[in-house]
């Protein structure tokens, strides 16, 4: 009762002009947190006893199809993962958002009905890139609705998953007279870890995990053009790393970004140095040239914090 006398309140507040919506939903998931029981043991057995139902219903079903699984027709093999699909987004739905341990589970729930529906279109022709990329798509817009449901770290995470898999899928059913689709799965997941990296810093993706996720698929992203004729790319991406990690860092304060920074000027400039000097001078004078980058950075960022950097105004 507590809860719709708080939405009721809120409610009014909004309507009246007292209260914009964002802050109402911020007051919302604050009062949640602040009256949440999870760490009550019979919630958190409850939870764990969820977890682990599933898991035994999961590994039943694969001992019971694992024999028969190959003389089940495709359309039925199809229609049992569709089913799935549809029973855990159901399922989820139902189990909601009204607590955190809810909230886990239902993200738990729609994650494997992302992966129920992938495969449902893969078992039509396994052997298909254009297929298994729809499905992929698929399965990456329902963990995309699922975490806007649930709001996650699960649902994130399956969520990145499928960004990734389909950056690979995309790339060889786009181009699938290409040689080497490392320049294209390059630049499709420098693209994705971007919009990653903005978003998280907007406060559409947990910061610190959306942090992790964009720093390692660009440097991935970089990394991939090295061993090509495009190697200049890779030190381009890293500086861009180095200095995109370095300006969010000194705004909001998050370790991904710190050892995201570090290890793209790092690699890149031993990279860069050892292709040009070789040897171990090379991988010297990459570490001399990234501490000098960063001692510089701090001090820069501790001035910056302390006002002790003076703003430049102009003379009458």
């Amino acid at each position: 009762m507590a809860d719709k006398r708080l939405s009721q309140a809120l409610h009014n507040l909004v309507s009246r002009g007292e209260l914009t919506q964002e802050d109402a939903h911020k007051v919302e998931i604050e009062f949640d947190r602040t009256t949440d029981d999870d760490g009550s043991k019979r919630k958190i057995l409850s939870e764990v006893g969820g977890y682990l139902g599933g898991i035994f219903i999961l590994i039943s079903l694969l001992i019971l199809f694992s024999q028969s699984w190959r003389h089940i027709s495709r359309i039925t093999q199809f229609s049992l993962f569709l089913l799935a699909a549809f029973l855990l987004f159901v399922g989820a739905k139902i189990t909601g958002k009204s607590t955190n341990s809810r909230a886990r589970l239902a993200g738990l729930l729609g994650a494997v009905s992302s992966f129920c529906l992938t495969m449902s279109i893969i078992v039509i022709r396994a052997n298909s890139n254009e297929l298994i990329t729809l499905a992929l798509l698929a399965g990456w817009l329902t963990a995309y609705f699922s975490f806007i449901l649930f709001r996650t770290i699960l649902g994130e995470l399956s969520l990145a998953g499928y960004s990734i898999a389909l950056a690979f899928s995309g790339a060889n059913s786009l181009f699938p007279h290409l040689n080497n689709y490392s320049p294209v799965v390059s630049l499709i997941l420098g693209a994705i870890g971007a919009t990653w990296l903005y978003l998280a810093n907007t406060d559409f993706f947990n910061r610190g995990f959306g942090d992790a996720v964009a720093m390692a698929m660009l440097f991935v992203s970089g990394q991939m053009l090295y061993g090509g004729n495009l190697r200049f790319l890779t030190y381009l991406i890293c500086i861009a790393i180095a200095v995109a990690a370095s300006w969010l860092y000194a705004r909001a304060p998050e370790w991904p970004l710190l050892v995201g920074g570090i290890a793209a000027i790092t690699v890149g400039t031993g990279e860069f140095v050892g292709d040009t000097l070789g040897g171990s001078l090379g991988a010297a004078l990459g570490l001399l040239t990234s501490g000098i980058f960063f001692v510089i950075g701090s001090i820069y960022s501790l001035k910056r914090s302390k006002g002790e950097i003076p703003r430049v105004t102009e003379q009458p």
